[in-house]
This record gives structure tokens, C-alpha cells and sequence, in this order.
């Protein structure tokens, strides 16, 4: 019997919107799955979905989210008012905020830009306070513990709010997130794709959908801030590739290169993720064929 299957929703920020797209295709042509598993942006829509597996009222609520004032205020909500609209590569976008703003105090004095009441008062409202093993959807996600720089996958047991937003904690912008002992931060740090989480809990086929840019930037780095972030945009794509050589199936809805934080496309990237979805669902339907019988509606 072939192994099991998962569904794996990558990491990439506002690019994420475009998960809803393709899970939205997904549903609509009855592709089946054992398990949805979401890393940092992705890690938010398929807390969201696990929970209450309606894609309308998925899309509702990521854009409540976006919406929301403690969104809207927080640095990450602003980030793409505060650069230059002509500027396309990041760090030049970045350096014009940092410069403009305490932030870059607040990078070398603080675990992050936003405080732990910030990310409490984005998060808290919108990713349910109950156990992984109490979704509807089997749901996995994975952080990185930043002592021992391990990958945790979390899974039954585990509370889901708790884990998204460890998995979400992006670095310099959210401060690692405490989970007893520990301190975790994005889980896209070393498993963007999820590809190792799904394997730990049992699956051996995937498909992924990739939400990042279409090619990496080829922007000069100016400065020694400007220089740190592209070499982590660098570090992320060689792990991205190593993972895309383990998966089945790769969709790549994004056309074109976006600021990670720009949630006015949030429509666009939908758009992109359901025609992406449907352009391959021919091929999505044969790795998923002849399998266990379990559905992104329900457990089993």
C-alpha cells in the first residue's frame, strides 16, 4: 500500500495568502490527504483550517487578521507603507524603514521588534487555545528551538496556539516564543517546506506548495545589515532546494518577486495559489490516488 500522503503549506509570509488558493482548488476537486502540515505563514493558515475546515471561512479570517488593528499598528502591518514603492529589492526596502524608525535600536536591545504583547494581541485573537490532537484536520507544524537549534515538531498533545506562533516567530521581527523550558522561533528557519516535520509523523509522499518568490533577488547588499539579510536569503534557498528534491508534487503558485510583508496583495496571491493548484491538479490526483481513505474535511 502506498504511504501516507501529506499536504505540506510553506513558509513565506504574506505570500502565504496564496495557501487559501490552493487549498480552496484542493477542496473543490476532492483531493484527499493524511495530513495538512503548515510551517510559519503556513503554519497560520493550517491552524486556522484544522480547526474549522471551511475555506470561506478561512479566507474571512486571514483578512480579519490583516485587518485587525494590532495587525494594521504593528511594524509588520506598516512595513510596506514605510519603504520606497520603487525600491524591488528587499534590503533596500528594509534600510529606508530602519532608518526612519527605532527599530534598529530595538534589534540590538529586545529578542525582536515586536514585544510578546504584541504578539499576543495579533495571534491570541484568531489560533485556537486547544490541543493539536483536538483539530478536525490531523495538523502538524515544527519550530526551532534557539538553544540547541533543533527542529520540534509539535503534534497531539501540544497546543496549537502555542505552536503556530512559535512556528510563525520570524527572526529579528517576533521574539522566540516560550513553550515550558524552551525558547522556538520560525520553523522555516530550517524546514520551510515542512518536508522533515511530515516525515517524522509518518508520511513519505508530498505535496508542497511553495510560496516563494519566483527567483532570488540579485540586489548588491550596501550595507553590513544589508549583507546579513541576504546571506540568510541565500542559506534559505539552498535548504529550500534540498527539500524540493524529496517532494512528489511542488506547486509554485508566486509569479514574480514580493515584499514579504505586503498583505495588500493578500487578493493576488489567492488568485495565484487556485489557478497554480488547478493548472496541476491532473497530476495532484495521481500521487494522492489509491490511499487511505482521509479527506482535508475530517478526521478518521
Amino acid at each position: 500500500m502506498p504511504g501516507k500522503i501529506s499536504l505540506n503549506l510553506g513558509g513565506g509570509a504574506a505570500r502565504g495568502f496564496a495557501h487559501v488558493g490552493a487549498l480552496r482548488a484542493l477542496i473543490e476537486n476532492d483531493i484527499k490527504f493524511d495530513f495538512l502540515v503548515g510551517i510559519s505563514m503556513g503554519s497560520i493558515v493550517g491552524g486556522i483550517y484544522s480547526v474549522m475546515p471551511d475555506i470561506d471561512f478561512l479566507e474571512k479570517r486571514l483578512k480579519q487578521l490583516i485587518a485587525f488593528s494590532a495587525f494594521k499598528n504593528s511594524v509588520v502591518g506598516t512595513w510596506t507603507t514605510n519603504h520606497d514603492p520603487t525600491s524591488k529589492g528587499f534590503v533596500q526596502r528594509a534600510q529606508k524603514l530602519l532608518m526612519g524608525t527605532n527599530i534598529l535600536r530595538r534589534i540590538f536591545t529586545a529578542p525582536g521588534v515586536l514585544t510578546p504583547a504584541d504578539v499576543q494581541a495579533v495571534m491570541h485573537p484568531f489560533i485556537a487555545d486547544v490541543p493539536i490532537s483536538a483539530t478536525v484536520v490531523p495538523f502538524a507544524t515544527a519550530a526551532v528551538n534557539i538553544r540547541t537549534g533543533e527542529l520540534r515538531v509539535f503534534q497531539g498533545s501540544d497546543k496549537l496556539r502555542q505552536a503556530v506562533t512559535a512556528s510563525a516567530s520570524m527572526p529579528l521581527i517576533f521574539p522566540p516564543e516560550r513553550i515550558g523550558k524552551e525558547w522556538y522561533v520560525d520553523g522555516g528557519v530550517l524546514d520551510k517546506l515542512g518536508v522533515e516535520t511530515a516525515e517524522r509523523i509518518g508520511a513519505s509522499r508530498f505535496v508542497v506548495i511553495d510560496v516563494s518568490d519566483e527567483h532570488l533577488p540579485d540586489n548588491i547588499p550596501r550595507s553590513g545589515f544589508d549583507v546579513m539579510l541576504k546571506t540568510e536569503e541565500i542559506a534559505s534557498e539552498h535548504r529550500r532546494k534540498i527539500q524540493l528534491q524529496k517532494a512528489n508534487l511542488v506547486i509554485r503558485p508566486i509569479r514574480g518577486n514580493y515584499h514579504w510583508a505586503d498583505y495588500s496583495a493578500a487578493d493576488a496571491f489567492i488568485r495565484m495559489g487556485y489557478d497554480a493548484t488547478n493548472d496541476l491538479i491532473g497530476e495532484i490526483r495521481a500521487i494522492a490516488a489509491n490511499r487511505r481513505l482521509f479527506s482535508l474535511f475530517s478526521r478518521t
